[in-house]
């Protein structure tokens, strides 16, 4: 069984076309798990529009972050394969059958994208290539992160043994340096997904907004100690 967590907010303007991307894939026994961060437009309504028994919704009372409500949409997932989907791109028709390829071989699988704008038009055939991502070693994505959430595909019973995600870092870096240092990622060298940057997209990859070198080496510094203490609590048990 496998499991798509859409972590959803304001997304009434693409939801839409990423479900039927999604749904189009699926068997009758997988699902798709939508957590909403108590989104004021019509996203959870265009969602139960598809009349859909694989669609289930969770409702946040009030916002949780993107982080927390992804969190909260694998505690409801009951598939042996998790698939995280942002709400704005569109799967490529190949995407679920490699990524379960990919799945038996490692338990944490990404993918390259094509980046496209806000109506799909191409901007960069490869994010792999945009990011100039050519080895996916420790280093390499811990000084440039290459590995985008949206992309990504995790074993249930691995993902259990990374939460509860640290709060204040990007809940995909930290699930991908992990796999690295675990020894069980894999990457899909083919694009899956047609990767939507629009003004109003929730995080800065494929983007011409810039973070400050502060920022991003304060970013790094506590993702080192997210990782350190996880490691050390794995040797004292």
């Amino acid at each position: 069984m496998q499991s798509v967590i859409l972590a959803t907010y304001e997304g009434e303007r693409y939801i839409g076309a990423q479900l039927d991307s999604i749904l189009a894939q699926l068997s009758e026994s997988d699902e798709v798990i939508i957590s909403d961060d108590a989104s004021t437009d019509r996203t959870v309504d265009i969602a139960r529009q598809r009349n859909d028994p694989r669609i289930k919704i969770v409702l946040n009372s009030s916002r949780l972050g993107y982080v927390k409500n992804f969190e909260r949409a694998i505690a409801s997932a009951r598939g042996e394969h998790i698939f995280f989907s942002d709400q704005d791109d569109i799967w490529l028709p190949e995407k679920v059958s490699m990524m379960q390829s990919a799945l038996r071989r490692k338990a944490c699988v990404f993918s390259d994208a094509i980046i496209v704008d806000q109506d799909l038009r191409q901007l960069y055939a490869s994010y792999f290539e945009f990011r100039k991502a050519h080895a996916f070693s420790f280093a390499a994505v811990f000084f440039r992160p290459c590995l985008i959430g949206a992309t990504m595909a995790c074993r249930k019973d691995y993902l259990a043994t990374l939460l509860p995600f640290p709060a204040d870092v990007p809940h995909d870096f930290w699930i991908a340096l992990n796999a690295i240092l675990d020894g069980r990622l894999e990457i899909v060298r083919d694009p899956l997904i047609l990767y939507r940057r629009h003004a109003a997209t929730a995080s800065i990859s494929a983007t011409t907004l810039k973070r400050s070198g502060i920022t991003i080496i304060d970013e790094r510094l506590r993702m080192a100690k997210h990782l350190l203490s996880r490691r050390i609590r794995r040797r004292a048990r």
